[in-house]
């Protein structure tokens, strides 16, 4: 093998190669959506001591509860522009899924105003 393939051929493919899966490592780091981010953040908040475990499960409870609905009500709305369902049922099923959120948020307040839960995470202890 002469000296010159590989400064003109090895080389440079090589440093495409490590090029691009430093491209794909840090692509695959920045698919984290922002509720991922939020609870990240609400976590740190709860192991600091800013936030009891009281406010912890009921914010990262109600960041689930809306990350849930805002992707059933964009599968809604993906099964409308499709037209698989018609504008009626459409209405019907965001009806359904609202009253569905507006519920499961009315339980989460009823369970953390009735002190069901543990007591508060000390941080401290580590």
């Amino acid at each position: 093998m002469e000296p010159n393939y590989f400064f003109f051929l090895i080389l440079p493919l090589a440093i495409l190669v490590f090029f691009l899966v430093g491209v794909v490592i840090y692509n695959s780091r920045k698919e984290e959506d922002d509720y991922e981010k939020q609870e990240k953040k609400l976590r740190q908040q709860l192991l600091s001591g800013k936030i009891d475990r009281k406010k912890f499960t009921n914010f990262t409870s109600r960041v689930k509860y809306v990350k849930h609905f805002n992707s059933e009500s964009k599968k809604l709305l993906a099964l409308l522009s499709d037209e698989k369902i018609d504008e009626e049922t459409y209405g019907r099923l965001m009806q359904v899924l609202e009253s569905s959120f507006k519920n499961r948020l009315d339980k989460l307040e009823e369970t953390t105003n009735s002190g069901d839960l543990k007591k508060p995470f000390e941080a401290s202890k580590f």
